[in-house]
């Protein structure tokens, strides 16, 4: 199995662990305060926001994992694989919605 072929396996197994709109909702407002303190901390030069940023992604991402899907993150399993895909979960739903069923999506 090459590289890209795990990580599509582990994508589908992404998509499967945040079925739920409201998961996916969450993912992403964690996502996009982390991506605005990560830029805060470089304008900034103060590398704090750094570890607000990662609270506010694994926050938000672990809140709805626990009180919403009612599951586990894959997170600890695959940390770059799991950054990777909330990236690209992110990318998605910036740019084509990502509201409807994920069964509708394959990996770009």
């Amino acid at each position: 199995m090459t590289q890209a072929d795990s990580f599509y396996q582990f994508w589908l197994e992404y998509l499967k662990e945040h079925e739920l709109l409201a998961t996916r909702l969450w993912h992403f407002v964690g996502t996009s305060a982390a991506v605005i303190a990560g830029l805060l901390a470089v304008v900034a030069w103060n590398w704090i926001y750094l570890a607000i940023a990662i609270v506010a992604a694994y926050g938000c991402s672990w809140l709805a994992h626990f009180m919403v899907e009612h599951n586990h993150p894959v997170s600890f399993r695959h940390p770059w694989w799991s950054a990777r895909a909330a990236l690209l979960l992110f990318r998605m739903m910036l740019t084509r919605g990502l509201t409807e069923s994920i069964n509708n999506f394959k990996l770009l």
